[in-house]
C-alpha cells in the first residue's frame, strides 16, 4: 500500500482532530490531507509520477510534511537532504539519486544558487521563503485548484524514500526504503509506544533524518496523535514546551538529554503528563540516563536501529523492566541474530555482529549493487555493529565495526572529512577519530601531519566549515609529526585512539 493511505485513513476517522501544531497555529487531519491532495495535483502537473525522484531540503515545518506526502501520493520518491549541507554534499546526493525536482527553503538558498550549475537531472526548483523575484518557482504555486482524489496504488516494493547514509566508502549510500517498510514500521512503532489519538508528540528531531520521519510524524499519524513540530532543538525552550503543552511522547538523542540536565530549572517544571521518553541515534551514558529519568519522572527507553532497518530493530517492551545500557529486544516480526566471523550464532555474553531480516529491511542501496551484495547476504542484512545478549534476551551494543562517529545523533564518516582535509595544500597526512564526550556522545578529532609550520587549528576548522555541514567540522585538531601506520602503510586508528585517550587523561 501507499504510505499516504495511513494519512487518508486517519483523516477519514478523525477529520477534525488537530494533526499539526506549529508556531501557535494548528491544522486538523482533514485540512492536512486536503493540502496534500492539492500539492500532489500541482506536482503531478510538473511531471511527478511513479518513480520520479524529488529532493527535499527543508527544515522542520508543516510544508515539509505536506510536500513529503504529496510526492508519495503521486508514486514519486522523496530524497531528503540535510538543509545545512554545503555545495559538494548537496550536489552529490542530488546527482547520485537522479532527482528531477528540488524543493528548498530560504536557509538553503545560498548553497543551491552556488551548486545548481552542477545539477545533472534537476528540471525545476521550488522555493519556500519570504524573498521575492528569485530564479525559482514559489512553493505555494505548487498548490493546484484541482486535487487528486486519493494516493495512487503502488506495488509493495515501490521505493518511498532514498535516505543517504555513510558506509564503507567516502561517499554516502542511498538506502532504498519502500512503502511497505514504512507502513510496517509506522504501525510497529505506534504499537510499541502504545500511541493513541489522545497523545501529544513533540518532534524536535530534524525531519530529514529517518528517525524523525518515523517517530516524528509517520507513526503518530497512523494513530491520529497530535504532533507538535518545532524548527530546532533548544534545551530551555524544549523543556518549557514539554511542560506547557502537556506533551505525552518525546523522542530524542543523547545530546538532548545531556543538555536538559544542564538547565538548573529543569526540576521546576511539571512533566507528570509525559508517559514515554525515548532515546536513539547513539548510546545514552548510564549517569545521564539515571539523572534524566529522575528529573523527567519517566523511564527513558533506549532502542537500536539503523537507516537500513527503517530505523528500529530493538527496544525494551513497555511491560518489561529496562536494563541500564541495554537496547532491549528485537521487535516482534523481526528475526535478529548475533553471529561470529564465521556466521555462527553466538552464546549469551559472547560478542558478535548483529544481522537481521524482516519487513523493515531496506530494498538495497540505490545504484550500488556491489555494496548491496556486501551488506545483504542470503537474505540477512549485516549491520557491522557488534553486540551481545544476556540470558534474558536483553541486547547490549559494544562497538561498531565501521569507523562511524556518532556526534549528537548525527552520523559522521571519518573518510569523508579526511578527503576534505587532504584537499588542503598544507596538509600532508591526516586521520579522523571519535573522542568520547558527555554531551554529544562523541566528538571528532582530526590528527594532522602538516607540510608547513604555520598552519593553525583555526585555519583547519574554517577550511572545513566552508566545505562541510557544521556538525562535521572537527571539534579538535591535533598536529602530529607522523601518523601511526602498519607495515603495509595502513593508518592504525586503534593506535591513534589509544594515544588520544592518554592525552585527555594527562
Amino acid at each position: 500500500m501507499n504510505i499516504v493511505e495511513l494519512l487518508e485513513s486517519t483523516a477519514s476517522r478523525l477529520p477534525n482532530k488537530p494533526a499539526l501544531h506549529f508556531r501557535g497555529s494548528s491544522i486538523n487531519y482533514r485540512d492536512l490531507l486536503d493540502s496534500v491532495y492539492s500539492h500532489a495535483a500541482g506536482l503531478k502537473e510538473h511531471g511527478v509520477k511513479n518513480g520520479t525522484k524529488v529532493a527535499l531540503m527543508m527544515t522542520n515545518r508543516p510544508e515539509y510534511i505536506i510536500t513529503y506526502f504529496a510526492v508519495l501520493a503521486n508514486g514519486g520518491t522523496v530524497v531528503p537532504i540535510n538543509p545545512t549541507f554545503k555545495e559538494k554534499e548537496t550536489s552529490y546526493i542530488i546527482n547520485n539519486s537522479e532527482s528531477e525536482l528540488l524543493v528548498m527553503e530560504e536557509l538553503t538558498r545560498p548553497v543551491i544558487e552556488n551548486a545548481k550549475s552542477e545539477f545533472k537531472y534537476i528540471r525545476e526548483i521550488f522555493y519556500y521563503g519570504t524573498e521575492e523575484n528569485l530564479p525559482f518557482m514559489e512553493w505555494h504555486g505548487l498548490s493546484s485548484k484541482s486535487k487528486i482524489s486519493h494516493a495512487v496504488p503502488l506495488p509493495s516494493d515501490s521505493v518511498a524514500q532514498i535516505i543517504y547514509t555513510s558506509g564503507t566508502t567516502g561517499h554516502p549510500k542511498g538506502a532504498m526504503i519502500t512503502h511497505d517498510n514504512l507502513n510496517w514500521m509506522s504501525i510497529a512503532a505506534a504499537v510499541t509506544n502504545q500511541l493513541s489519538s489522545k497523545d501529544r508528540v513533540l518532534c524536535v528531531l530534524p525531519l530529514f533524518h529517518a528517525y524523525a520521519k518515523l517517530q516524528g510524524f509517520l507513526s503518530p499519524i497512523s494513530h491520529g496523535a497530535a504532533i507538535y513540530l518545532e524548527e530546532r532543538f533548544h534545551p530551555v525552550d524544549t523543556l518549557e514546551k514539554l511542560a506547557n503543552e502537556k506533551i505525552t511522547v518525546f523522542l530524542g538523542v543523547p545530546t538532548m538529554y545531556a543538555l536538559f540536565l544542564r538547565n538548573p530549572k529543569i526540576n521546576e517544571h511539571d512533566f507528570s503528563h509525559l508517559r514515554i521518553a525515548g532515546c536513539g541515534g547513539a548510546s545514552l551514558p548510564a549517569e545521564i540516563l539515571q539523572k534524566a529519568n529522575q528529573s523527567l519522572g519517566v523511564d527513558i527507553g533506549e532502542g537500536y536501529g539503523l537507516t537500513e532497518s527503517t530505523v528500529m530493530l530493538m527496544t525494551t517492551p513497555r511491560d518489561l523492566p529496562k536494563k541500564i545500557k541495554s537496547v532491549g529486544m528485537p521487535l516482534p516480526g523481526v528475526e535478529l541474530k548475533i553471529v561470529d566471523p564465521e556466521g555462527m550464532e553466538t552464546a549469551p555474553h559472547q560478542v558478535g555482529e548483529i544481522i537481521f531480516r524482516g519487513p523493515n529491511m531496506m530494498k538495497g542501496y540505490y545504484k550500488k549493487p556491489d555494496e548491496t551484495e556486501n551488506t545483504i547476504k542470503d537474505g540477512w542484512l549485516y549491520t557491522g555493529d557488534l553486540a551481545y545478549y544476556d540470558e534474558e534476551g536483553y541486547h547490549f551494543i559494544v562497538d561498531r565495526k565501521k569507523d562511524m562517529i556518532i556526534r549528537g545523533g548525527f552520523n559522521i564518516y571519518p573518510r569523508e572529512l579526511e578527503e576534505v582535509l587532504y584537499e588542503h595544500p598544507d596538509i600532508l597526512e591526516c586521520s579522523v577519530i571519535g573522542r568520547p564526550d558527555e554531551i554529544f556522545g562523541e566528538k571528532t578529532v582530526a590528527y594532522i601531519n602538516k607540510k608547513t609550520p604555520n598552519l593553525t587549528e583555526e585555519e583547519v576548522k574554517a577550511y572545513c566549515a566552508g566545505k562541510l555541514a557544521e556538525y562535521k567540522v572537527p571539534d579538535f585538531v591535533c598536529f602530529i609529526e607522523e601518523i601511526p601506520k602498519s607495515g603495509t602503510g595502513k593508518i592504525l586508528k586503534t593506535v591513534l585512539k589509544e594515544r588520544d585517550r592518554k592525552t585527555i587523561q594527562s
